[in-house]
C-alpha cells in the first residue's frame, strides 16, 4: 500500500534537492495550520520537518531520517489526528533530460486512521509534486 510517484524536472539533482528542501515554504501548499502555514525542513538527520503558522506557533510534522544531498531525503510524516508516523522517501536521480524525482510514502497499514487517509494522500501528493514542479518555472 505504498504511495509511489515519479516526476521529471529538467534541472540537475543539486538544484532539485535544494529547491525541495530550502525553498519548501515557497511552493508547498498550506498545511495543517491553514493556507498561510509555511513548512520547513532542518537540513540534517534528526532535524525537524515542521510548519510555522502565521501566529508564530509551530507543528512538527515529522523528523528527517535521511539527508544525503543531492540524492536522497527521508522524513517521518504524522498528521495531527494520527497516533503513528508514516515514512516518506524522496530520491533525486540524474537522467539525460534532468532529474527523476521519485517519492515513496509508506506505513499506511499501521492503524485505521492512516489506512483511511491513504487515498487522500495519493491524490494529495500529485498536487504537492505539481506545485513543486511549477516552482521551477520561476527559477532561471
Amino acid at each position: 500500500m505504498t504511495i509511489r510517484k515519479s516526476i521529471l524536472i529538467k534541472r540537475p539533482p543539486e538544484v532539485c534537492f535544494r529547491v525541495f528542501c530550502e525553498e519548501m515554504s515557497e511552493w508547498w501548499p498550506g498545511g495543517f495550520g491553514g493556507k498561510d502555514s509555511k513548512p520547513r525542513i532542518e537540513p540534517r538527520v534528526g532535524g525537524r520537518f515542521y510548519e510555522r503558522r502565521p501566529d508564530g506557533s509551530e507543528y512538527q510534522i515529522g523528523e528527517v531520517t535521511v539527508y544525503s544531498p543531492p540524492e536522497h531525503l527521508g522524513f517521518t510524516f504524522r498528521a495531527p489526528s494520527w497516533d503513528v508516523s508514516t515514512q516518506v522517501e524522496i530520491r533525486f536521480r540524474a537522467e539525460s533530460a534532468g532529474t527523476r524525482v521519485e517519492l515513496e510514502h509508506s506505513g499506511w497499514d499501521q492503524d485505521a486512521k492512516t489506512r483511511d487517509a491513504r487515498k487522500g494522500f495519493d491524490g494529495g501528493w500529485d498536487f504537492v509534486l505539481g506545485r513543486y514542479q511549477s516552482r521551477f518555472a520561476d527559477i532561471h
